[in-house]
């Protein structure tokens, strides 16, 4: 082997030289990344809000607008701030709000770096810069100095750091922790500890007890979500975790933790139960006016705009809004007078609370939460889900069957006896409130179901059009909250839950032909610069044919015209409308009353909702007691919306689109008269184009009777016989009463005696003889002429007579002549003897009620008979009319 020495490695320079390359490459990168975010620093450190010291106490307000451009109010931080002195806070008040929101804040210098880091990480797996890592210095930088605390962004985090570090500088640690006390927002319109424990717990700082404290230490993380007023149970949650970190801080000791987790807001639960849910009345206390609608539109700039109370409050916003002062105001006037709402229970008021809308636009232009106000209470206008009762019944039976074809107002469906299947072994059998008394309304048409109310033909209509139709046109149509548990039968009568805004909003559709227009309060916001910061979007949408909403038009109005809903009646006016009453529930037995009243109704120019009732029933007792929503709703609806429509034009008709045609329905079939159907079942109705009946009437049959005795039929061997006709309806239980309007054609299903007919007697009586109070009138021998009574009749409410047109045929005048009057809810009638009666045509006064006293509401049956004086044998009733008595 050869000793000659190794040669040198080739290659190692290119090697170094490698590595130097990639160095000073790596170093350039960083550099030039070093550099970049320097000057992004620098960019962001240089557009900080100027250092401003009376930042930390107040900033400028912000002004909100009617619907005309004219201020109306003026928003700031001191609508409830209470400044505390550093002496005057509890040490627990600042130990616990330091371990809740910044537990090192007594040894960082402003930044808390371990948390910083955290966040830096927690963004950068998120790809954002959405964190928190903010100590209570930088809440006070945030809250006091930045435009707009809500966006999260580096540049705000860099101002923010750079805000904290001139605090930090400036004051001591005592000093920021006192403006951070007396700044932060707590929830319902207080801005700092001593205002939040005055309306928490009616108390001051020093009498706070520890589960009281770890209330208001829990509030900052989310004011609205965690207020007890609101949302009881999840204040109890969020406060029962401050009561841990004050356990693990050693703030308080296991023992109190302990008993302190069950502590209940009693301060709370006292004034809800003393005051409803505030201690004002409407208005009145408000730092500014139009309260209920003003605290609207901060919720909604609050929780749908994503801003804070500090912008809201305090920073210089420009808030543009709906309101009508002269609507707002009028509304303000009605309810602050206690003669517009019945009587109430000791220490709870009957609430109530109304939207109105422009339909047109989607503008609300006025909102009452209730009966009495406190700063950002309970809103009950768009806050209060309760159930409409049969309010709902344009929106989830009768506009979906119209929209959806194959029905018409003149559609008739059978109110008698029905039975659905819920399934699980559980059924549902609907009534009216006065099937009891007044007995069952028969074939109807949809114009005089909408009109009477009548719960059978809305669930029946329903089932025809399938539940899921109906509740998804409610839903996606027009805008009703309602869920999943709501897609059953019984949403025909209203048993979802829903506002006075949902309820406003909806009926607005059909007043503004079909066309739903996002309800809104809010126009646009302006910041402090004059900059855009809020635009709401509007959305315009066709969401049912122009004929649908038309004839619903048209149907509503006839409600107020001749149904339920006369006292929402404005002279000149075309106006629309629908009341809801609803029932107590199975456990109250046999109580009498109703959670709800409801009126809904609409003109040309706006739509309005009244609900009235009591908050809840602690007690079986917080019900209505005769109250309906035709009564004090419609009242009060009356009077805003006569105030509202002051100046107008009237407009007492409303334009007929395209596609609506009309002509002569028989009312017993919903289908073309025929030449059996009686006059008084002839009349004219309208439809689309398309769901006109074309086949003729076939409920109508005539049969052959006994002449001396028209209750039975006449067979072989009847002397004498006489041809009437008779509704076919062979389906019908037998054992029910038919209605008054259909006795007379119920057909006989006995023969005569002596006519030679299978099965026929010798002397039994008539069947019908003897009937139900309020179905047939009384019992009569049919020996004796049959009087008539002419329709219509009115009533004279000075007087209290009521007027009827009355036939005697010849022969009568040997008779004494009654009327038999059936008041609504009575099982007997009252007889009243007719003075002189007349052979012929003549007219009838006679009392509704003793002297000096109002009859009751409802509808009155009315027959005559006539009497022999001799033998006491009273005759056949005649044919029924009704007189329908309102409010």
């Amino acid at each position: 082997m050869s000793d000659h020495p190794r040669k040198p490695h080739t290659r190692r320079p290119k090697n170094v030289a490698r590595r130097r390359l990639i160095r000073r490459t790596l170093g350039i990168i960083f550099g030039v990344l070093a550099l970049g975010l320097l000057a992004f620093v620098a960019v962001a450190a240089a557009k900080t809000p100027q250092w401003d010291p009376s930042a930390l106490t107040g900033r400028e307000s912000s002004i909100v607008y009617d619907m005309n451009g004219k201020e109306i109010a003026q928003l700031h931080a001191g609508v409830n701030r209470l400044v505390v002195k550093s002496q005057d806070i509890p040490p627990l008040v600042k130990q616990t709000f330091v371990a809740v929101e910044d537990k090192r804040f007594y040894s960082n210098f402003g930044l808390d770096f371990q948390r910083i880091i955290s966040s830096a990480i927690a963004d950068l797996r998120s790809g954002s810069a959405k964190e928190g890592a903010s100590t209570i210095t930088v809440q006070l930088a945030r809250n006091a100095f930045i435009a707009n605390p809500t966006q999260k962004t580096l540049t705000r985090k860099i101002q923010e750091a750079i805000l904290a570090l001139e605090l930090e500088h400036r004051y001591t640690k005592d000093q920021i922790l006192t403006f951070y006390l007396n700044k932060i927002y707590l929830g319902e319109s207080a801005f700092g500890i001593r205002a939040a424990a005055q309306v928490y717990f009616g108390k001051g700082l020093k009498d706070l007890t520890p589960p009281e404290i770890a209330l208001l230490a829990g509030l900052p993380q989310a004011p609205s979500a965690y207020d007890p007023y609101m949302h009881p149970k999840a204040a109890k949650y969020r406060r029962n975790i401050v009561l841990g970190v004050m356990k693990s801080a050693g703030l308080i000791s296991p023992a109190e933790y302990a008993k302190d987790l069950n502590a209940p807001f009693n301060y709370v639960d006292q004034v809800k139960k003393s005051h409803g849910q505030g201690v004002n009345k409407a208005g009145d206390g408000a730092a500014y006016p139009y309260p209920y609608f003003i605290d609207y539109v901060i919720s909604q700039l609050e929780h749908t705009y994503n801003l804070t109370a500090q912008q809201i409050f305090s920073g210089g916003l420009k808030i543009y809004t709906t309101v009508d002062p002269k609507i707002q105001t009028a509304a303000e006037k009605v309810y602050s007078d206690p003669a517009n709402f019945p009587p109430s229970l000791p220490n709870s008021l009957i609430q109530s609370a109304m939207t109105v809308v422009d339909p047109a636009t989607g503008s609300i232009r006025a909102m009452i939460g209730g009966r009495d106000y406190t700063p950002m209470g309970l809103n009950r206008a768009w806050q209060t889900l309760r159930q409409p009762g049969s309010t709902i019944k344009p929106l989830v039976d009768y506009a979906p069957a119209l929209e959806k074809g194959g029905f018409f107002p003149g559609t008739v469906l059978d109110d008698m006896p029905v039975t659905f299947n819920l399934g699980g072994g559980q059924t549902w059998s609907p009534t009216d409130f006065d099937t009891a008394t007044v007995g069952w309304k028969g074939l109807i048409t949809m114009r005089f179901a909408l009109e009477d109310s009548v719960n059978v033909y809305a669930a029946k209509l329903l089932q025809l059009i399938g539940v899921d139709y109906g509740w998804q046109f409610a839903k996606e149509r027009l805008g009703l909250p309602l869920t999943k548990a709501d897609r059953v039968p019984s949403l025909a009568l209203g048993t979802a839950r829903v506002s006075t805004l949902d309820m406003a909003s909806a009926y607005g559709v059909f007043a503004n032909n079909g066309i739903r227009v996002t309800p809104h309060a809010i126009t646009k916001v302006l910041d402090a610069n004059g900059k855009p910061l809020v635009q709401p979007t509007i959305v315009t949408q066709r969401v049912m044919k122009a004929t649908t909403a038309y004839l619903m038009n048209n149907l509503l109005h006839s409600v107020v015209t001749n149904g339920t809903a006369y006292n929402g009646n404005i002279p000149g006016w075309y106006v629309c409308g629908k009341t809801g009453t609803t029932s107590l529930p199975a456990s109250y037995g046999n109580k009498v009353g109703s959670p709800d009243a409801w009126f809904a109704g609409y003109t040309p120019r706006y739509a309005a909702v009244v609900w009235m009732g009591y908050d809840s029933d602690p007690d079986g007792r917080h019900y209505l007691h005769n109250v309906f929503g035709g009564s004090y709703p419609a009242e009060i609806w009356k009077k805003v919306m006569e105030a509202a429509l002051q100046g107008l034009k009237p407009e007492p008709t409303i334009p007929q689109p395209p596609g609506i045609v009309s002509g002569q329905i028989d009312t017993k079939s919903g289908l073309l008269p025929s030449s059996l159907t009686p006059p008084q079942f002839i009349k004219t109705e309208i439809a689309a184009a398309g769901n006109f009946p074309t086949q003729v009437s076939n409920v109508w049959v005539q049969k052959e009777v006994d002449a001396a005795n028209p209750n039975y039929l006449a067979g072989p061997n009847t002397p004498n016989k006489i041809t009437k006709v008779f509704l076919n309806l062979p389906d019908r239980d037998p054992s029910i009463p038919w209605p008054p309007d259909e006795a007379p054609y119920r057909p006989p299903t006995a023969y005569a005696p002596g006519s030679g007919a299978p099965g026929a007697g010798a002397g039994t009586s008539p069947p019908g003889g003897s009937n139900p109070p309020g179905t047939s009138g009384p019992p009569g021998a049919n020996a004796i002429p049959t009087p008539a009574l002419a329709p219509p009749i009115s009533y004279d409410a000075k007087s209290g007579q009521a007027t009827v047109g009355l036939n005697l045929p010849a022969g009568s005048s040997q008779y004494s002549a009654f009327l038999y009057v059936q008041p609504p809810g009575q099982a007997a009638g009252i007889t009243i003897p007719i003075q002189n009666p007349v052979e012929g045509n003549s007219t009838v006064q006679f009392p509704l009620t003793p002297a000096k006293h109002s009859p009751p509401t409802g509808t009155y049956l009315i027959y005559a008979y006539l009497k022999d004086n001799t033998s006491g044998t009273e005759g056949p009733r005649s044919q029924p009319v009704s007189l329908r008595i309102r409010r």
